[in-house]
């Protein structure tokens, strides 16, 4: 495995921008409004999708019930971002990937993703895919094999990057070499990452022969299966 890739699919929060606070604000608040904050913590969810995090809180609830309170919060989201600021070297990684060459695969909905890449001054691609786009969040690997097949290129021959485990899981379930940031997660559950960055402004690129030479300072290359990053 080596260095050169045909494309890079990216997480969002987390991995370019760090809406913790925003986020943690809104759901602080919806949890506590439910009877629930005393046992929240949305360090555990992060990445997940709001359904599935208000249907583990709130079990006896139906289908119905969870979506409108997983609505509640997604309109939340959308108003609370003046927080959100892009993570270091996120906006100097993306300037230099050419634009049909990378895409966002994002947990949350297209609008909120699109408000908080705006709050961080960050470019919206012009492939995004978000959970509007998909049956099956991650781990599952839909949304990193879909942004593989908009963006034209095999998966295997791709490289996705996410902060999260699950995230990390599905890029690996769609055949892609992971490479995880670090953010929140400790390094014993990036585990299944094939190489540890400190943050995307240790991944620098170039093109060589059409293909994105990936160039990675700092963090542990040499993590799990050791694919041949080239390090400066």
């Amino acid at each position: 495995m080596n260095s050169s890739y045909s494309a890079m699919l990216l997480d969002l929060d987390g991995t370019l921008v760090d809406s913790y606070p925003d986020a943690e604000q809104c759901w602080g608040e919806w949890a506590e409004s439910v009877g629930v904050g005393d046992r929240f913590d949305l360090a555990r969810y992060y990445g997940q999708k709001r359904h599935d995090i208000v249907r583990d809180l709130l079990p006896h609830l139906s289908e119905e019930e969870i979506a409108a309170h997983a609505e509640h919060v997604r309109l939340a989201e959308r108003e609370y971002t003046s927080r959100v600021v892009a993570l270091p070297g996120a906006l100097r990684l993306l300037s230099a990937l050419p634009p049909t060459r990378w895409a966002i695969v994002t947990s949350n909905d297209t609008e909120v993703a699109k408000a908080r890449l705006t709050s961080a001054g960050l470019p919206v691609p012009e492939v995004l895919v978000s959970a509007d786009d998909v049956g099956h969040p991650k781990p599952h690997p839909e949304g990193f094999l879909l942004a593989a097949r908009r963006l034209g290129v095999a998966p295997s021959t791709a490289l996705g990057v996410d902060d999260s485990p699950i995230g990390l899981a599905a890029a690996r379930a769609a055949g892609m070499t992971a490479l995880a940031v670090r953010f929140r997660h400790d390094d014993a559950s990036l585990r299944d990452a094939d190489a540890i960055a400190d943050n995307v402004g240790d991944i620098s690129v170039h093109l060589a022969d059409d293909e994105i030479v990936v160039e990675i300072t700092g963090g542990d290359l040499g993590h799990s299966n050791s694919p041949q990053y080239s390090r400066r």
